[in-house]
């Protein structure tokens, strides 16, 4: 079941992450706004655009109360302040570019968000 679960999330994680890097990308080489401001404001619109895809299809709740959602956020919210820590470390002390970074970042965080969401938001 898990496995299941996790490649679903992987899925909806495929589709938020084109939603969240795309915002990103475009923040930082159309509009030259600092990394760490595109990299928020990419990672709200990724999660916001995977909230209902995983709340149904990954988790399978179908009750219409969005009860789950301060926890979804609350989940999201603290991987979003790592997420920023962890690209700022490095892009500064290692020296990555923030485009790479930012991709080593999604991924890291790509399996707390998968943990919290299950056993934090979605449990039975």
């Amino acid at each position: 079941m898990i496995k299941k679960q996790f490649l679903k999330f992987i899925v909806i994680g495929v589709f938020s992450t084109i939603i969240n890097y795309g915002c990103f990308y475009f923040l930082i080489k159309v509009v030259d706004i600092n990394y760490l401001t595109a990299s928020a404001t990419g990672f709200i619109a990724g999660t916001l655009a995977g909230y209902g895809l995983n709340k149904t299809w990954t988790f399978g709740v179908t009750n219409s109360q969005d009860k789950y959602i301060f926890k979804y956020f609350l989940v999201y919210c603290i991987s979003l302040i790592l997420s920023v820590i962890l690209l700022k470390g490095l892009v500064t002390m290692l020296l990555i570019k923030p485009e790479y970074a930012n991709v080593i970042v999604i991924g890291m965080t790509t399996c707390t968000n998968f943990l919290g969401v299950k056993f934090l938001v979605f449990k039975r």
